[in-house]
């Protein structure tokens, strides 16, 4: 046995996915500019490496480049990845705006508060999980399960009765809509290297060019913003997604299965496994142990973090959700409930923090990621959406009452942003990938973003569509190179092993800012809106109709006198769209604190020796390749 896996060590080192040599496309000078700009990011590198076991799913993605080289398989993979992005895009692109038409339809507009901070808490809870399972089960098991939940999501809002099923619907799809974007990006993290992984990202984003014009006239066709008409915008797509991430499931599954028949999986693991298996190490529990039943709900309920998953989830929907309640509650939050949602919700904060921190086995933010750029760029991105959502979360509600615009031309601006994010994105990209640096790229675009929430203000003293527009564009070009940046940095700074939690820990961060900021934008409207309603129109309408107008859109933007409502809600969100302006400077704040480390053919800045390449075909890993190895057979280095 021991020869057997001294074999399968020797041919890990000499047929690894990841290759030891030097970017080809590094000068003398950047050389020495690595090791100074690098020194702080990889300083844990031989500690990670020596004594860190490498999870198998972590282990079998790696595989993929033993078992596959240049053929069918790898392109397929990455054709499906392209498959995905395009009809994800479409997704987002025409149903990212029928809830507020179909909470409008069951008379209850206020509830989108509500939703968008239930969906923000479970945005930022799962990635932890989604990572863990990943990690420990394996990507496409997770992709699997993240698609069914997204396909029964839709189907629940399609087929919604009342507004409790639609919000029902909407937590089971954000499950797995959460699921599919973070597995999405981790595989292609996975599989691209530090150099590409900007380029790569912007460019499966690039199908929401072409989509946000395309989107208008589905909607228009379908009647999407009618009372009805979302049902079909939601259904359409519980078939399309599915049958589109198929592709990719099916080449991931085969991948692994024969990477498990060849032995691939071995040869790919880390060396702290490859120890453990030579008997050099402390043997560490493996997935594929023979358990009984309780053993194995026992085995990944430790292993995911279950518990430290109910506890994070409980308490952030108990601390946030009560601010979007609180006008809409009698007496406010001298409401019992709403005092004793707080109360338990602090209790269980702090439970969840000392259990992560002291007595989790597997903790959700284990320490050993923690970092100066990881620390910076989560504080990039905490500020940028807690900014984006204090004027996002009731923007497209607001621009529908405040302007004329028709169903096409209301899509058509709507995806302004996701033109201008996905656009420049790939520009930019290709731009990271020949200067080999990020940080400062990152602190400009920010910059730039800041011009553009200060027309987002200005827009509540004139919201003309140059002013909307020229808005959404700046967001949309700085927006986009600073989230595509604090990813790089993350994933960089951290070794492979750990990057899915890493990953994680920024998607958690970056949702509880945009909970927060969610849960403060929806109390400021709910509360201001209806007050200036009534000073502008009270003298004309009762309080019923006032109500009604404030609960649809459909009914506010019909409303007479029409220059009298719409002043009304200009007036109401002006302090909302000012703070959101004043927040966004944080994040050029914390972009400067990020190490500027070199962007390589490394898969990240930690493990120097994981370079990604193409293998070529006499380099695949096949069946006689396990058989020399279990023979005992060693290849020369």
């Amino acid at each position: 046995m021991s020869r057997q896996l001294q074999s399968l060590d020797a041919i890990a080192q000499s047929n690894t996915a990841y290759s030891l040599s030097h970017d080809p496309l590094a000068t003398p000078a950047e050389e020495r500019s690595i090791d100074k700009d690098d020194k702080e990011a990889a300083s844990p590198d031989t500690e990670v490496e020596e004594n860190v076991r490498q999870d198998d799913g972590v282990t079998r993605i790696e595989a993929l480049y033993v078992v596959f080289g240049k053929g069918w398989g790898l392109y397929t993979l990455w054709i499906s990845i392209g498959l995905i992005a395009y009809v994800y895009s479409l997704s987002r692109s025409t149903t990212a705006y029928y809830a507020q038409f179909a909470t409008s339809s069951f008379g209850e507009h206020t509830i989108i508060g509500t939703i968008g901070v239930v969906n923000g808490i479970i945005g930022g809870v799962a990635p932890p999980f989604i990572a863990k399972l990943a990690d420990i089960w394996s990507r496409p098991h997770a992709l699997t399960l993240a698609v069914v939940l997204y396909a029964v999501g839709y189907a629940m809002c399609a087929g919604a009765q009342n507004v409790e099923t639609l919000v029902a619907g909407q937590v089971v799809y954000t499950l797995g809509n959460t699921g599919i974007t973070f597995l999405n990006s981790l595989l292609i993290a996975d599989i691209t290297s530090l150099q590409w992984r900007s380029f790569v990202n912007g460019a499966v984003n690039l199908p929401y060019v072409p989509n946000a014009f395309v989107a208008g006239y589905i909607v228009s066709g379908i009647q999407g913003y009618s009372e009805n008409g979302w049902r079909w915008g939601y259904g359409m797509f519980c078939i399309l997604l599915p049958v589109c991430v198929a592709p990719a499931l099916i080449v991931l599954h085969i991948g692994d299965h024969r990477a498990k028949k060849l032995g691939a999986v071995s040869l790919a693991s880390s060396s702290a496994t490859r120890r453990e298996q030579l008997g050099q190490a402390a043997p560490v529990q493996h997935e594929t142990v023979q358990r009984t039943m309780w053993q194995s709900c026992r085995f990944y309920w430790t292993r995911l973090n279950a518990f430290g998953s109910l506890l994070m989830g409980f308490a952030f929907a108990l601390l946030l959700t009560p601010i979007t309640l609180s006008t809409t509650a009698e007496n406010g939050y001298k409401n019992p409930s709403l005092i004793a949602m707080l109360v338990v919700g602090g209790v269980l904060f702090i439970s969840w923090a000392i259990w992560d921190g002291f007595f989790a086995e597997y903790p959700f933010l284990p320490k050993r990621v923690f970092n100066r750029t990881l620390i910076a760029c989560v504080g990039v991105d905490f500020f940028y959406f807690f900014s984006a959502y204090l004027y996002d979360a009731y923007f497209a509600s607001w621009v529908w009452v405040v302007t004329d615009y028709n169903q096409r031309d209301y899509t058509f601006f709507n995806n302004t942003l996701s033109v201008a994010q996905c656009g420049f994105a790939v520009f930019f990209g290709l731009f990271i990938r020949f200067s080999h640096r990020y940080k400062y790229i990152q602190a400009s675009a920010l910059a730039v973003r800041c011009l553009g929430m200060g027309l987002v203000y200005y827009a509540t003293k004139r919201p003309t569509t140059a002013v909307l527009v020229s808005s959404q564009a700046l967001i949309g070009l700085g927006g986009s190179i600073s989230v595509m940046t604090s990813y790089i940095g993350v994933q960089g700074s951290v070794p492979h092993q750990d990057m899915a939690i890493a990953t994680a820990v920024l998607n958690l961060i970056s949702s509880l800012g945009s909970s927060i900021s969610i849960a403060i934008s929806a109390s400021v409207w709910n509360k201001r809106v209806p007050e200036h309603l009534e000073k502008y129109i009270g003298a004309t309408h009762n309080s019923t109709e006032l109500a009604s107008i404030f609960g649809s859109i459909y009914k506010a933007r019909e409303a007479q006198p029409r220059e009298l409502v719409k002043q009304a809600y200009l007036d109401s969100v002006d302090g909302l769209f000012l703070s959101a302006l004043i927040v966004s400077f944080g994040s050029l704040i914390c972009a400067m604190f990020a190490s500027n480390y070199y962007l390589g053919q490394n898969h990240n800045a930690i493990e120097k020796h994981k370079i990604l390449r193409w293998r070529e075909p006499d380099e695949i890993v096949r069946k006689e390749d396990a058989q020399d190895a279990k023979g005992g057979d060693k290849r020369p280095m």
